[in-house]
């Protein structure tokens, strides 16, 4: 149990000062007093003061101090330390006064230094002054100082509103005594909405004195959920209890200490805590206001960590108090408990009610039937509900122990439960799961983050920078950051230095812990069906209170008893809210659950099957969705001595040994692990390729594996001084460089084996790695580095860039291929190990060589171009959302449909505006980038022409080198981007600016003349995370209409893809998100419809899980959702039709004080109704191509509204022309009741004849086929009960035995020709039930009416379409900056490159310097001479 959980004193008594005495303070200037409550804790105050108690103490060999005991040595007289090693100030929550005190000796060096103490004293006591005076100022700023209401989380994606509640005993009492007024009936109410309770018991008062709060969170105005959460009061007495009995620490010195932000420990004797949607909120009296706990990853400087040690048993303790045990919490149930909750839901509530009525009635045999169903769909609910239950808390189960470092700087083992942010650990070399977040102080680690980001690569984790003036951010640094859930597989150390991590985030404020709270608190879906199903059951349940208070006046008024009155009129409720509705319902969704199960498609809420049925949006995820996971090699362009790019080579094994080589061979992250090699695709594709083999020390322990000068050794592959003839002229021979020619003839003999000896990792923001490496039989370090070559071509000089890099970039990213560039510097021979470890990355990444570009594609699944076309004809719109860069995106997108090659793409740059004084001001560029001239007919889900899945994107066209290269140094351009697998980001923008750009392998262009008659009618817009982010926080109006015809989301983060599906789905989108990461959870969450292609965590987060990891499963699931939706509309139908079938016979029977028999309602409700329903929902999905039009899903829409009353009206015509007809008959007797027992009568035979045609000609009628469903005949069990029960009813109709009218308690009129008139009655309902629901209903109401309304822009009430229509009305918008047209593909494909015959001549160099490396590039070994022969 956590420490917030436990419970709060009944009266909150006011917090005492924690230090009583005078406080003495300089006189201050006003402009300190005044000084804003933001500036409480100024950075470079606290870097200064954590510069001067720097302590590198875990890399010391002497024994540290025991700085605790000093801290219990203090005299009686002494006050608790101002400022301790974490910032903390000794002071309460409240305001309360400050005694200021000296600091205690924490080291040696502070003795040495008595200046530096007494500056360290000064910032302490300022630090305490300025808060004092701020908390008065803030008391002075707030003109309620004790607001009964306020706003958590104010101005953030989850703001909510609070307020505060006390004790009324008063309403308590009056609450309580109509409750037993009206027999817990009002109790029951009260639990189903339980922020009444709240209300009917308690008054408002001031947040600071309240018992309960009341948070109110809004979601888009549509949605409002309401937590009502105990406000508990944290003392220094369960501080005491926690404290070993040993401790000789004084009670009154204990203190809690409660973190918000900045690294600032605030301390407190007592503190008013609640818990909300697992997070911890304690009372911040600055804000008046209760105030969300944090970690250290807010508002931190990064050099704080470095500059900490570990933390004393005392101050972990108060901080465990405070931020709670170390765990994520998953609320648990225990059966009893979901037992309980379950039959209080409203509709087994209902049922109960049902069922004790009609043992009343002594109605035995369908009570018993829906009891026993009651009880099976209770059972099935709480199993299911129990196992996801215990599924999340084995996936979050915190288990182990964890080496933490005290205070002394010795290790100690402890459970991972007891951790809290502050604490340092180690982690050990054998690896580990963490169970928190932390940042790497030393040493380097290698994680499996398959948890959050769903990619199986291992990454790589290097130490915190220290930098002063750089705020921490768990984005920015995730390379340096162990986030909670995620597995150290290894670590590396060099020396006797340990792997040491700081603690900033624990339990529930991890990173896992917010994917937690992400699945338990999802968004509320807009379930419109089940919305419209609560409100038709209103209005049956109003048409039963009409019958209910008929009933009773007529019965009253003839003098019937008052026993049988109540119970008749309490049956009419039961019979026109049936209580086998909630089971009959979920009937359609068990077969289609089944029906997906067999297509490995696995479902855990049922209830989204019907949602899934109405999904016009799908938004895919790229990587392993839409493509393969890994990417292949498709060749390199190196560049030759002359600096030109060479042809193509698809061969890697044939490069010659030079830079070009080494770089593809060292440039990656690749380690060894149980004899295989792990680490990114792309890297494990590019050195596979080479042929080198990656050394793997597997006679070395693992604790000293990476005390080795060089951690990884590449070795050369054995190769043949041989020159093999070539039998084959077509065949390319390996290209030979200087140095290999020597090495034949035997003039040089030379090992190519590298060391790295040090990796800078990729980092998307850097969009580059680099490794420091040294040929272990050479001197001198070299630099080799790879990344996109758009940022490579910044880095490296100008003079080693060929003059057509744009060019061949260009030419490339039209094929879609992804291309890496490389680069190359030597650094100076004097340079030795020591100094190399100490050089920055900046300096390391300066001045490169380029040497070449690696070429890779990555392919599309075999089936991914299929079924988007497949969307795309039945009109349902695909996204993509991507966490790749933009123009990797938009090459997927024209190979797979999502954007077709006649399509027209503008892609959104927004950018700062400079010429607004405010910083905040942006502006947006639109760059339109035209289709292909060929043709297309089909319009996709976008309102476009679907792709053949052969086109493949052409790159934005850029400008030529000189261009370029002035550009891009002021950042207003940059070439595409298109780098390595984990991707990087692109550059600012890419777009074009000049008006003489070249439009390369074409002529150059002027401003593109754009056929505003074309393009402007079928446009998708393309956009990044970044654009994104800035367009929906500064133009809302501009991102509703870019939603409309978006097709491309490129570098979005999980937060940007969930706050996207939001995003369109307030436009009245139904979307469906298909993806394969737990980076994608947040947004199947909060899609209609998820759809997870994984089994990790993102598949607890979905509904919908495929083991096949193909996105078939997408229309697969929609189809069996359209299937489902279609059911439960025919069985609402149905079930509500029979109801009022039922309730009509029932209500002219009562006219004459006549009913069915129990045994004809036995009939009716077993053997027609729940056989019926049973069979209803094994219709089969239509298995055709989807069609456009999608079901209805509002059963308050005029299409089920007009059949209902329709049939309904049809209904009572033929049972009052039946009653009618009876009553003419010459035989005919009135009913006139003798025995409470008998009801048969003539009536009653009429009655049930007529109503048991119609509850069969209702189910086939309703019973709907294609296009959503298989035809009625395929479903043969509900074809062949329909004819049973046909049999059935024909029998009792025309000649029933003896037995049977006894036992049915039938009077069967002797006139045969009333007997054939029945049938004859049931065969015209027949024909008018079917003529009205195919014509008058599908036809004209439906197709003719609704669909056309809907479909119309102009006339529709979905927000996007109303948005599309005033689309229609924008001449000139969007403004297009620059606009280039699209290569056809096929007149400048690739072909396969002919051989490149080389001629050359060495002349052997006795002066050549050691350490260089013979090849093109080395023009001190020797002089090349190449002659390139073309053959035509």
């Amino acid at each position: 149990m956590s420490v917030a959980d436990h419970p709060a004193a009944a009266e909150l008594l006011p917090l005492q000062p924690i230090i009583e005495s005078n406080l003495q303070t300089p006189t201050q200037p006003e402009t300190e007093l005044n000084r804003e409550p933001d500036s409480l804790f100024h950075f470079p105050r606290m870097a200064t003061k954590n510069n001067l108690l720097k302590l590198n103490w875990w890399h010391s060999p002497t024994q540290p101090l025991d700085v605790a005991a000093t801290l219990l040595a203090r005299s009686a007289g002494v006050a608790s330390s101002q400022q301790d090693n974490n910032n903390k100030s000794a002071r309460s929550c409240y305001n309360t006064p400050v005694k200021s005190t000296s600091e205690p000796n924490h080291h040696h060096h502070h003795e040495r230094d008595p200046k530096r103490k007494v500056i360290s004293t000064a910032i302490s006591s300022v630090v305490d002054l300025d808060e004092c005076f701020d908390l008065q100022d803030s008391q002075l700023l707030v003109k309620d100082s004790k607001p009964c209401e306020a706003f958590l989380n104010q101005d953030q994606h989850d703001q909510m509103k609070i307020s505060g509640y006390r004790r009324s005993n008063s309403r308590f009492l009056l609450c309580w005594m109509c409750i037993c007024l009206t027999g817990g009936l009002l109790r029951l109410v009260l639990h189903w909405w339980r922020h009444w309770y709240l209300l009917a018991t308690c008054q408002p008062c001031p947040l600071q004195e309240a018992q309960q709060v009341l948070v109110e969170e809004d979601y888009q105005g549509k949605h409002k959920v309401y937590h009502v959460k105990p406000v508990q009061l944290l003392t220094t007495d369960q501080l005491q209890n926690l404290l070993p009995e040993e401790s000789e620490i004084d009670g009154d010195k204990l203190q809690l200490s409660v973190h918000f932000t900045s690294a600032h420990f605030k301390n407190c004797r007592t503190l008013r805590t609640f818990r909300c949607k697992q997070l911890v909120y304690a009372w911040d009296n600055n804000i008046h206001n209760f105030n969300k706990i944090n970690g250290l990853d807010v508002n931190v400087p990064c050099s704080y960590f470095h500059q900490q040690r570990g933390l004393t048993l005392q101050e972990q303790l108060s901080r465990r108090i405070v931020f709670g045990v170390n765990e994520i919490t998953v609320p648990l149930r225990d059966v009893k408990t979901l037992l309980f909750l379950e039959i209080l839901n409203p509709f087994y509530v209902f049922q109960i009610f049902s069922v004790v009525l009609w043992f009343t009635y002594d109605y035995y045999y369908y009570a018993c039937v829906i009891l026993l169903m009651s009880i099976f769909g209770i059972s099935m609910s709480i199993i299911q509900t129990k196992k996801n239950q215990d599924v999340l808390h084995q996936t979050v189960l915190n288990t182990g122990n964890a080496l933490v470092v005290n205070a002394k700087g010795v290790s100690t083992e402890l459970p991972t439960s007891t951790l809290v942010p502050g604490d340092i650990i180690e982690i050990p070399s054998s690896g580990c799961t963490m169970h928190c977040d932390a940042v790497l102080l030393s040493g380097n680690c290698i994680l499996d983050e398959s948890m959050l980001t769903g990619e199986s690569v291992p990454v790589t984790k290097t130490p915190l920078p220290m930098k002063r003036d750089v705020i921490f951010d768990k984005k920015e640094h995730a390379r340096h950051t162990l986030f909670s859930g995620t597995k150290v597989i290894q670590t590396r150390y060099i020396g006797s230095k340990k792997v040491l991590a700081f603690v900033i985030n624990t339990g529930n404020i991890t990173a896992k812990g917010g994917l937690i709270r992400s699945i338990l608190y999802p968004p509320p879906v807009d379930y419109k069906f089940e919305q419209d199903s609560y409100k038709f059951i209103q209005c049956l349940a109003l048409i039963a209170c009409i019958g209910f208070i008929y009933t009773v006046v007529t019965k009253i008024l003839r003098g019937t008893d008052a026993v049988k009155i109540v119970v008749e009129s309490l049956d009419l409720i039961t019979i026109v809210v049936p209580p086998a509705l909630p089971a009959a319902m979920s009937v359609g969704r068990f077969y289609a659950q089944k029906r997906l199960k067999l297509n490995d498609i696995f479902c855990i809420s049922p209830r989204s099957i019907n949602v899934a049925g109405s999904i016009d949006c799908c938004c895919f995820d790229k990587t392993g969705t839409l493509t393969e996971d890994g990417m292949d090699m498709w060749g390199v362009v190196p560049k030759s001595s002359t600096n030109q790019f060479q042809i193509p080579l698809k061969d890697i094994s044939r490069l010659p040994y030079d830079h070009f080589l080494f770089g593809m061979v060292t440039c990656h992250s690749i380690t060894v692990m149980n004899g295989s090699m792990i680490g990114d695709p792309l890297d494990l594709k590019m050195f596979e390729s080479t042929g080198w083999l990656l050394e793997d020390v597997n006679n070395i322990p693992e604790n000293e594996r990476f005390g080795l000068i060089y951690p990884t050794i590449l070795r050369q592959p054995k190769r043949s001084t041989e020159v093999d003839s070539i039998p084959n002229p077509i065949a390319v021979v390996r290209q030979s460089s200087v140095d290999d020619l020597l090495a034949n003839v035997g003039l040089s003999q030379k090992n190519y084996d590298h060391g790295i000896v040090r990796e800078f990792p990729f980092t998307s923001n850097l969009q580059r790695m680099s490794v420091i490496t040294r040929c272990l039989s050479a001197q001198g370090f070299s630099v080799y580095c790879k990344g996109s070559p758009e940022m490579l071509q910044q880095l490296c000089q100008p003079e080693s860039i060929p003059e057509d890099y744009t060019q061949q970039l260009s030419t490339f990213a039209k094929r879609g291929f992804r291309i890496i560039a490389v680069g190359y510097k030597a650094l100076n021979p004097k340079l030795n190990y020591t100094k190399v470890q100490r050089l920055s990355r900046e300096e390391v990444e300066h001045n490169l060589e380029f040497l070449g570009f690696v070429i890779l594609e990555n392919r599309l699944k075999p089936d991914t171009t299929a079924v988007i076309n497949s969307l795309n004809v039945a009109n349902i719109r695909t996204i993509m959302i991507t966490g790749d860069n933009i123009l990797t995106a938009m090459s997927v997108a024209r190979d797979c449909g999502i954007v077709s090659s006649t399509q027209a793409v503008i892609t959104v740059h927004a950018y700062s505006d400079s010429d607004s004084d405010q910083p905040d001001q942006y502006k947006l560029q639109y760059t339109l980038e035209l289709g292909s001239k060929t043709p297309e007919t089909t319009l996709n889900g976008n309102g476009t022409c679907p792709g053949g899945g052969g086109a493949a994107i052409a790159a934005q066209n850029l400008m030529n080198l000189s261009q370029s290269t002035n550009s891009l140094v002021n950042g207003n351009s940059s070439l595409p981007n298109s780098n390595s697998l984990t991707s990087v980001k692109t550059i600012d923008t890419w777009t074009h600016n000049e008006s003489d750009d070249v439009e390369l392998g074409m002529t150059p262009v002027a401003p593109v003349p754009v056929p505003a008659d074309n393009w402007r009618r079928h446009y998708t817009f393309a956009m990044d995370g970044k654009t994104w982010q800035i367009v929906q926080d500064h133009f809302p109006q501009q991102m509703e209409i870019i939603l409309t015809r978006g097709a491309i989301y490129a570098r979005m983060s999980p937060e940007q893809k969930q706050s996207l599906i939001m995003e369109l789905q307030s436009l009245d989108y139904y979307v469906a998100m298909c993806g394969d990461g737990a980076n994608d959870c947040g947004a199947l969450k909060a899609a209609h419809t998820g759809i997870s292609l994984s089994e990790t965590e993102s598949s607890i987060a979905s509904p919908f899980t495929s083991r096949k990891a193909t996105i078939a499963a997408v229309p697969n699931v929609i189809r069996e959702g359209r299937a489902a939706l279609v059911t439960s509309f025919g069985i609402f139908k149905y079930m509500a039709a029979y109801s009022l079938v039922q309730f009509i016979s029932v209500m002219i029977l009562y006219s004459i004080d006549s009913n069915l028999t129990d045994k004809q309602y036995l009939y009716i409700d077993l053997g027609l109704i729940s056989i019926f329903a049973f069979f209803f929902g094994k219709t089969e999905a239509y298995d055709g191509q989807l069609v456009k039009q999608v079901p209805l899903s509002s059963l308050i829409s005029p299409t089920p509204l007009a059949s209902l009353l329709l049939h309904l009206a049809v209904v009572i015509v033929f049972q009052v022309a039946g009653w009618l007809q009876l009553h003419q008959q010459p035989w005919f007797v009135p009913f006139k009741q003798s025995d409470e027992d008998h009801l048969g009568c003539y009536e009653n035979y009429t009655m049930f004849a007529i109503s048991s045609f119609q509850y069969i000609i209702l189910a086939f009628v309703f019973s709907k086929g294609a296009p959503y469903r298989k035809p009625i005949w395929s479903n043969w069990p509900l074809c062949l009960t329909m004819l049973i029960n046909v049999c059935i009813v024909i029998y009792l109709v025309i000649y029933p035995s003896r037995w049977m009218m006894e036992f049915m308690q039938l009077v069967v009129p002797e006139d045969m020709s009333f007997r054939i008139i029945m049938l004859l009655y049931g065969a015209a309902a027949f024909i008018t039930h079917a003529l009205l629901e195919t014509f008058v209903v599908e036809f004209l109401i439906f197709k003719r009416c609704q669909v056309k309304r809907e479909q119309n822009l102009s006339t529709s009430s979905r927000k996007y379409m109303q948005l599309q229509y005033s689309m229609q009305s924008f001449d000139n918008w969007p403004p297009i900056t620059d606009a280039y047209e699209l290569h056809d593909s096929s007149d400048e494909s690739l072909a396969e490159i002919q051989p490149t015959y080389v001629n050359l001549s060495a002349e052997q160099n006795l002066d050549a310097q050691p350490g260089g490396f013979p090849g093109f590039f080395d023009n001190n070994l020797g002089t090349v001479e190449a002659q390139k022969q073309l053959p035509r």
